[in-house]
């Protein structure tokens, strides 16, 4: 029961993210959609990690464990960039230890996190039907 709803936390999250990086593209609306990549990047970060690892449904001595288990890590490295891309969306534009951030800096962590998830999730279908 417990990991429906965590399930769906992370899935809200996720499309919460989605909807929030479409509306940064209106002008009118860039601080709410701050903030509701904010929202959702919380929602999937604890719908995510609050579950059960999805590699510790077989022993440590299966060949797809330490697959799925690389696999899980890079999904963590992906909500890291989206972490990083929600911040950059409430920095205004300027320099920061050098590096000039612009007011689309926070698409380039975003492309990796949208990169990262989409190659995890068809490695990992693809592992759970073989």
């Amino acid at each position: 029961m417990k990991e429906k709803v965590l399930g769906k936390i992370e899935v809200a999250g996720l499309t919460i993210v989605l909807l929030a990086a479409c509306m940064w593209m209106l002008p009118q609306v860039r601080f709410w959609a701050s903030v509701f990549m904010a929202v959702g990047t919380v929602m999937l970060a604890v719908g995510r990690f609050m579950q059960r690892p999805f590699y510790e449904q077989y022993s440590p001595t299966h060949p797809k464990e330490l697959s799925l288990r690389r696999l899980y890590h890079q999904r963590v490295f992906g909500i890291v960039g989206l972490i990083l891309a929600t911040t950059f969306m409430f920095l205004p534009a300027g320099f920061y230890a050098g590096v000039y951030v612009g007011t689309s800096s926070w698409l380039i962590p975003f492309t990796f996190f949208v990169v990262v998830e989409v190659y995890t999730v068809f490695r990992i279908s693809a592992l759970e039907k073989s």
